[in-house]
C-alpha cells in the first residue's frame, strides 16, 4: 500500500511517500514562504520518481496544525483537492502535537511529555502526553507561567519548535530530555497516520484552531 503524508503548518514543508513501511522518497525543507508551491511540486516529483500515478496512493495523512494559518489551510486544501479526484482514497488528519510527540524516542520519554509549538506571540501552543503517547491534556495556548505551573512537580521531556524560547528563561522544572526541532519529521507524521489507519480511527482532515478568529467590525 502506498501512503502519502505532508505538512506545511510550520517553518517548512515535509512530504513523504511510503510503500507499506518503507520510505520511497521524502522531502524535508525549512522555509518561511512558498510552502504551498513547494508542496504541489514536491508531491508530483516524488510520484514521478517512484514511477506511480496518484491513483496508486491508497492512504493520505496531512498535518492539521496548529501553526501558520496560511500553511494549515494550504495543506488541507491540497489534501481535500486530491481527495475529490480520488474518491476511494483513505484520508486522515494528524495534529502537529501528535506528530511531534512521536519524534520522542521511547527511552527519552518521561512521566510528562510536553509538545511546545511556536505561536510567534508571548504564549505557546501546548499539549501533554504520557509515556505511551496518550493525551494527558487538550491542546491549548498557554503562557510560560501557566506551563510551568502545570509541570512544576513532574519530570518532563520537551519537544517542538517552541521549546527553545520556552526554556530560555530559568524555570526550575525537572527536565529529562529536550529535543529542539525546527519542523515535524516526515517519519513521525507517517507513523501517526498508519496508527490511525490500523486503529480504524481515520479522521477527515479539519484545521486545528486553538484561538478564535481575531476580527472586529467597525
Amino acid at each position: 500500500m502506498y501512503t502519502l503524508v505532508f505538512d506545511t503548518t510550520g517553518f517548512g514543508v515535509g512530504i513523504g511517500l511510503y510503500r507499506d513501511d518503507t520510505v520511497v522518497g521524502k522531502i524535508e525543507k525549512t522555509m518561511e514562504f512558498g510552502q504551498a508551491e513547494e508542496l504541489a511540486c514536491g508531491v508530483q516529483a516524488l510520484l514521478e520518481d517512484a514511477g506511480i500515478a496518484f491513483g496508486d496512493v491508497e492512504l493520505l495523512g496531512v498535518c492539521t496544525g496548529p501553526g501558520s494559518f496560511t500553511g494549515v489551510r494550504a495543506g488541507l486544501a491540497f489534501a481535500r483537492g486530491l481527495g475529490l479526484g480520488a474518491p476511494e482514497l483513505k484520508m486522515t488528519g494528524v495534529s502537529a502535537f501528535e506528530a511531534y510527540a512521536r519524534m520522542l524516542k521511547e527511552q527519552d520519554r518521561a512521566v510528562y511529555n510536553a509538545v511546545v509549538i511556536e505561536t510567534k506571540r508571548e504564549d505557546f501552543y501546548f499539549q501533554l502526553f504520557d509515556q505511551n503517547l496518550r493525551k494527558l491534556s487538550e491542546p491549548a495556548a498557554l503562557t510560560r507561567e501557566e506551563i510551568v505551573k502545570k509541570l512544576k512537580n513532574h519530570q518532563t521531556s520537551f519537544i517542538g519548535d517552541g521549546v527553545e524560547r520556552l526554556l530560555s528563561v530559568s524555570s526550575g522544572l525537572q527536565i529529562k530530555q529536550v529535543e529542539l526541532a525546527e519542523m515535524i519529521e516526515v517519519s513521525a507524521l507517517f507513523a501517526a497516520t498508519k496508527q490511525k489507519y490500523f486503529e480504524k480511527s481515520l479522521d477527515f482532515p479539519k484545521p486545528l484552531y486553538i484561538r478564535g478568529t481575531e476580527a472586529c467590525v467597525k
